[in-house]
């Protein structure tokens, strides 16, 4: 088997098994606040439109999607973002979610005749960035978040060195686990380093949709760059999964520069992944509605307040400018406190160092709880309360 499976630590949710298997409870009585899959109702017109073309499923997909299925994405990013040159037969192409095609495309980008390749990513991150680049034979290297600083990621700390050796550097914004939505100037700091030393800056977006209802949007990659543009290193991927509450459908796209496109087209032609033509359907309407995500947005706004209502045993909680996460400061260590968390009131929360790496004699991860504000407001209410309680109880 390939060596690198070797290199490879345990996904985030196995370290949380490992950690309460000795406690016994009645999974009728749990509250699942550790992982971010949306509890909304899926858009009924998804579902329908899946329903009216099951017929296709004797159909083989191609791996580039319907032509109106990317129609729908270049149309959704050009109401979005400030981009306006993008074409749906050269720009963008189907994922089956963008946690498969940041793993793919990783695999298909390192260049491992070249010397100490590195993939440069957040710390804390999503662990799917640490394994994808070790399994293309890449070397991760951590930038830790700044706490005092809103957790942005600490660019001047990277060396010369590793900018030079650098391949890809993946950015989340907004950020998970923390919420920390990047800059126009961080944005364009990346987009310079980028272009003098040749790597590409993959930029996850998932997220870019859930925001405060009366905010402005966060910003994304597409705001400061010009995919169109001959030599443009970035590559930006999106998913239905946050954005509509499909998590099941396995949908996104990755948009990028003509020829990046043409490579992985290439790749995954090989790699056999694509979508189905219901899923290719849904997608496209999903794509094309504004409607249903709005309305998640304001669901949005009443989760966060119930959620922040409840956790008055701390210091102010502040909502994050996008996703759905409280990343929270404990006055304890964190594993400690979701193992009391899950053992007195059967609530599952994620401990910030399974999110973090140890790095420069610390994991900026450690001492925090990632908590999804998902489920509805009166399970919130419950959950958060019981978070509560169990701060008061450490303090």
């Amino acid at each position: 088997m390939n060596n690198q499976l070797n290199s490879l630590t345990a996904y985030p949710f196995q370290y949380l098994t490992d950690l309460l298997k000795e406690i016994k409870k009645d999974p009728k009585e749990i509250i699942g606040l550790h992982i971010g899959e949306p509890k909304g109702k899926a858009p009924t017109e998804a579902i329908e439109i899946i329903n009216a073309n099951s017929l296709s499923l004797s159909k083989y997909p191609t791996s580039s999607g319907e032509i109106k299925l990317r129609e729908a994405y270049c149309n959704q990013l050009i109401e979005r973002f400030d981009i306006n040159n993008i074409d749906p037969n050269k720009h963008v192409l189907p994922l089956s979610g963008t946690r498969e095609g940041i793993f793919a495309f990783i695999q298909s980008a390192i260049d491992v005749t070249k010397q100490s390749p590195k993939v440069l990513l957040p710390n804390p991150f999503y662990k799917i960035y640490e394994g994808a680049a070790i399994m293309a034979g890449a070397e991760p290297y951590y930038v830790n978040s700044i706490e005092s600083e809103g957790f942005r990621p600490d660019l001047e700390s990277i060396p010369e060195k590793v900018w030079e050796d650098c391949q890809i550097f993946i950015i989340c914004s907004p950020s998970n686990p923390t919420g920390y939505c990047l800059s126009r100037e961080e944005y364009e700091i990346l987009l310079e380093k980028a272009d003098r030393y040749n790597f590409f800056l993959c930029s996850d977006e998932c997220y870019v949709d859930i925001y405060p209802s009366l905010s402005n949007p966060p910003l994304g990659l597409l705001d400061c760059e010009d995919i169109s543009r001959k030599n443009s290193k970035s590559v930006v991927f999106h998913s239905l999964s946050k954005r509509s509450n499909l998590a099941g459908l396995r949908s996104g796209f990755i948009c990028a520069e003509e020829e990046i496109i043409k490579r992985i087209a290439l790749y995954r032609t090989y790699h056999g992944v694509t979508l189905s033509l219901p899923t290719q359907m849904a997608s496209a309407w999903a794509w094309s509605d504004t409607n249903h995500v709005k309305e998640n947005r304001i669901e949005y706004d009443k989760k966060y307040q119930t959620a922040i209502s409840c956790l008055d045993a701390t210091e102010q909680i502040i909502r994050p400018d996008g996703g759905f996460y409280i990343w929270l400061k404990l006055p304890c260590d964190d594993q400690e406190f979701a193992k009391s968390l899950y053992k007195n009131e059967s609530i599952l929360s994620l401990p910030g160092s399974y999110l973090g790496k140890e790095n420069e004699g610390s994991n900026p991860g450690k001492g925090f709880l990632r908590l999804a504000v998902v489920h509805d407001i009166a399970t919130i209410q419950k959950a958060f309360t019981a978070v509560n309680k169990t701060l008061l109880n450490f303090k």
